[in-house]
């Protein structure tokens, strides 16, 4: 008798397909239920170990033993009459079948569930399975076959620490890693607000998000932060076939050296699972660097910085870096982003001071940063940011092509920089170079198109450029995805398309002109620019008073006749503004500014033209 035929009559073979069948189905129950009970991810790496170290014996046992009615014998023991090999054999076929069945099951079940929560990850609940106010909400589909291989997407980490308001701690762990994985060359990596718009929608499945988000893998994970300690879990997933690639669970003294450390771990692990599949190449050592050594002080950076991505709060944004810089005054981070907020505060509203001594402070700070960072693409941005803003409110002339080109060196340090592509297409905007403009605009909003500040100077730059159909659609296709900054719309697109409901709300938000009684007046008026209209604008001058005005203002008192104040330079070369162009005002900024000197030494835009040696005139 052969060897293959002795394997099979000693259903050693069944035996080997039955053991492989039940360790598979033995490792996906593991991977389901361990995380749930905070079991470390070492445990489940150890029962992979046994399982295989186990197949050599079992197969050892079925061709030394064999299962009779009176329990195991050894073979060589038994009657050859009164063989039992072939019921043993009906038994393991019966066995595989029923295994392979709840094999079966099991993977059905876990698809339709989506991927396994993190250990740390809260249970989904059908409220999130509900929702349609995500991103792109629409009807779950799996992850696009057609998204880039190379492609990843890192999902907000859930914060499951004892106290909730920790959630900008563990926002911050998410981004950190985002960062290190856009540096990696060839790997496609979506925007922070893209990703972070899905935050609280895990309940999407981690299939439909990444197609929403047009990626091929996902991270996701958890952070729990308890006294002196930190755990961290991360997973990485291919949305594509709904497979854990990798995961694991880091229990470590909570220490800023351990959380920069375990960002490290988890950037260069992603990359490793990722080089061999997809021909990443060589991607060097994917170092991060450790901003500071003072965990106090990083904490405060990250509520900070968490306020500053948002537009929330930026007073109190402030104080928290003032107080990080206390701790650590060589936190070049601190010094950047405390820059780049300052330079913020007046537009936003929220600070009183003097816009001068505002700006010395932007240029103190950005310089701390650049001394201790000299690559610090947002600090070099931000001193650029506050240049423009000196010429624009004419505190005094500024060399244009400077700041262009320290906005635009900030972009090449980091092609990521969305801050410095806006503040670069606004100062284009003002200099009148529409396509410019709008060109750098398009290329913010790819990078991140939840970046609401760059989302909405886009579509008014296609107002200015009268595409207003194609400027409406991208209005509304920003509001339906909750991509604005609070309180603002473009008034000439919602009269112009004839929204009166939605022109008269805007009017009566805090930011605009609450409990004035002529807002139908005004919806008429921006419905028909070209009409008269010196008697409204004389009754909202008196309406506003001595009150002071918010940064929107000029937006309703230019169209009306009004030239005391420039309109916002996003706004400034459309049609409906071309009177002001042609006014003393109009060009009394152009000089004073340096924004005649600047097309003078270079070009005009291709809307005005040299008048005189010492003047110049603007056409429609």
């Amino acid at each position: 008798m052969s060897l293959l035929s002795e394997l099979r009559r000693r259903n050693v073979i069944r035996m080997a397909g039955l053991y492989v069948v039940g360790a598979w189905l033995v490792v996906q129950v593991a991977e389901t239920v361990l995380p749930a009970f905070d079991v470390p991810g070492w445990v489940l790496r150890a029962v992979i170990i046994l399982l295989a170290i186990g197949f050599l014996p079992a197969l050892v046992l079925s061709w030394v033993f064999e299962l009779t009615p009176d329990g195991l014998k050894r073979e060589s023991a038994l009657d050859p009459a009164r063989r039992h090999d072939h019921v043993t054999a009906r038994k393991l076929d019966v066995a595989v079948i029923l295994l392979l069945l709840a094999v079966g099951g099991l993977t059905l079940w876990s698809h339709q569930r989506g991927p396994a929560p993190a250990s740390d990850s809260p249970p989904q609940t059908a409220e999130g399975s509900a929702s349609d106010t995500g991103p792109d909400a629409a009807t779950a589909s799996p992850a696009s076959p057609t998204a880039q291989a190379a492609s990843i997407a890192v999902l907000p980490f859930v914060n499951m620490s004892p106290d909730p308001e920790q959630e900008y701690f563990s926002d911050g762990i998410s981004e950190e890693i985002l960062n290190a994985l856009v540096k990696v060359r060839g790997l496609q990596v979506a925007s922070r607000t893209s990703a972070f718009g899905f935050k609280g929608q895990e309940a999407l499945g981690v299939p439909t998000i990444a197609e929403r988000l047009g990626v091929r893998h996902v991270l996701e994970g958890s952070v729990r932060r308890a006294g002196n300690t930190l755990r961290i879990t991360a997973q990485l997933i291919d949305a594509q076939t709904d497979r854990h690639l990798w995961s694991e669970t880091f229990d470590r003294p909570l220490t800023a050296e351990n959380v920069f450390a375990i960002q490290e771990e988890i950037s260069t692990a992603i990359v490793a699972a990722l080089k061999a599949s997809l021909a990443l190449g060589d991607v060097g050592q994917l170092a991060l660097t450790q901003p500071t050594d003072n965990l106090s002080a990083y904490d405060l950076y990250l509520q900070a910085r968490s306020l500053m991505l948002g537009r929330r709060a930026l007073d109190r944004a402030e104080q928290l870096l003032a107080k990080s810089l206390e701790l650590d005054p060589a936190f070049a981070k601190a010094w950047e982003l405390r820059a780049a907020i300052t330079s913020l505060l007046t537009e936003y509203g929220f600070s009183e001071l003097d816009p001068e001594m505002l700006d010395k402070q932007v240029v103190e700070y950005a310089g701390r940063a650049l001394d201790l960072e000299p690559q610090s693409s947002l600090a070099l941005a931000a001193m650029a940011r506050v240049r423009g803003q000196v010429g624009r409110s004419l505190r005094g002339r500024v060399d244009f092509a400077s700041v262009l080109s320290d906005l635009e060196a900030a972009i090449e340090i980091d092609p990521h920089n969305i801050n410095a592509m806006n503040w670069l297409a606004l100062t284009w905007a003002l200099l009148g170079e529409r396509e410019r403009a709008l060109s750098m605009f398009d290329r913010c909003h790819a990078v991140d198109p939840r970046f609401a500040p760059c989302a909405e100077n886009r579509f008014d730059s296609m107002w200015v450029l009268g595409r207003n159909e194609e400027a409406y659609a991208a209005m509304l296709e920003s509001l339906s995805r909750g991509v604005n900054v609070e309180g603002y719309a473009n008034l000439h697109l919602l009269a112009e398309f004839e929204q009166r409901a939605a022109f008269l709300l805007l009017m009566n938000h805090p930011l605009w002109l609450p409990g004035w009684n002529r807002g139908n007046e005004m919806y008429e008026a921006f419905r028909h620019p070209q009409r008269d209209h010196a008697a409204l604008r004389e009754d909202l001058i008196r309406f506003l008073g001595d009150r002071e005005q918010t940064y929107y203002m000029p937006t309703l008192l230019v169209p009306l006749g009004d030239y005391a104040a420039p309109p916002p330079s996003w706004l400034l070369w459309g049609e409906v503004y071309a009177d002001y162009r042609r006014s003393p005002q109009f060009h009394a900024l152009a000089a004073q500014s340096g924004m005649l000197d600047y097309w003078r030494a270079h070009r005009f835009p291709p809307q005005c033209r040299a008048a005189s040696p010492d003047g110049f005139e603007c056409g429609e």
